[in-house]
């Protein structure tokens, strides 16, 4: 479809853009369930993840080029091959731009975020970031983003059975701030990555070993991880996740069917190991 390339501003040929890159999306359905559930359309059975028109293909291609650094170089690395240090150079900073650019893309015209008194600084960082995504020009106000690696959740205490589930699997894009105000952020995740971007407020010395240099750098794991704000931010939102609409019986019916076709394979595949993770944590008993 035509229509305004969010990126570069020209009217073009619209793609039907990933929200998240494609690869985690695959990689979701490789390792547990063909079919997705998520914040951003939680009561529809998705089998391609969550899109939109938004880009044009000379966006799509400068996007796409960093989330094949990303695979590459973290994601793959990460996940099927157990490696605890990752160096990177300036490609994982534009990758969480993009990324962070985009989950702000489609939550800034949402009714609950329009009447915040902190949308103006919404707008500011949304321009501020599609100038360096498009232009390279560095964004001088809004610069601090942040990698969190999670993995199995080992005990917590949240009555609720979705916290692995949620810190290993979900997907979601939304707006964090405190009850008054005094952070705000722009956050996305998907599988055991967190991002996020700060936009006012926020402790860095106790996320230091999270944050993400412009230019070059190392990340270790496990990483020191000491912000109340971010970890009141999870707790509220895996709570959220148990209270999303579900998707219909017909829907569930058919997701229950596809996990009955291979049911020792489903238990053995990520996604039944978080869901039996969760249940046992629920109740170690």
């Amino acid at each position: 479809m035509k229509g305004i390339c969010r990126l570069y501003d020209i009217e073009d040929e619209l793609l039907e853009s990933h929200i998240f890159p494609k690869f985690t999306i695959d990689y979701f359905k490789m390792t547990g369930s063909k079919y997705l559930r998520n914040f951003i359309q939680p009561n529809k059975r998705l089998q391609d993840g969550p899109k939109t028109f938004l880009l044009s293909q000379r966006a799509e291609h400068e996007f796409s080029l960093r989330e094949k650094w990303f695979a590459e170089n973290i994601f793959i690395p990460y996940l099927t091959q157990n490696r605890r240090v990752f160096k990177y150079d300036e490609n994982l900073f534009y990758f969480s731009v993009s990324l962070l650019w985009r989950a702000l893309l489609i939550n800034i015209n949402h009714p609950n975020v329009v009447v915040q008194p902190f949308l103006p600084l919404l707008k500011e960082a949304e321009n501020e970031w599609k100038l360096f995504l498009k232009d390279y020009k560095f964004p001088m106000t809004h610069n601090r983003s942040y990698l969190f690696f999670t993995d199995r959740i080992i005990a917590h205490n949240i009555e609720t059975a979705g916290v692995d589930y949620y810190m290993t699997r979900a997907l979601d894009a939304t707006i964090v701030s405190n009850q008054n105000e005094t952070f705000v952020a722009v956050y996305a995740k998907f599988l055991r990555f967190i991002f996020w971007g700060i936009l006012k407020g926020g402790d860095e010395v106790k996320i230091s070993d999270l944050k993400i240099n412009p230019l070059t750098g190392e990340l270790r794991i496990p990483q020191k991880f000491e912000d109340g704000t971010m970890t009141s931010f999870f707790m509220s939102r895996i709570k959220e996740l148990e209270n999303l609409p579900k998707p219909s019986e017909k829907q569930q019916d058919k997701i229950l069917d596809e996990i009955l076709k291979d049911k020792e394979g489903f238990l053995k595949s990520d996604a039944g190991q978080s869901i039996t993770n969760d249940y046992i944590n629920l109740d170690p008993k």
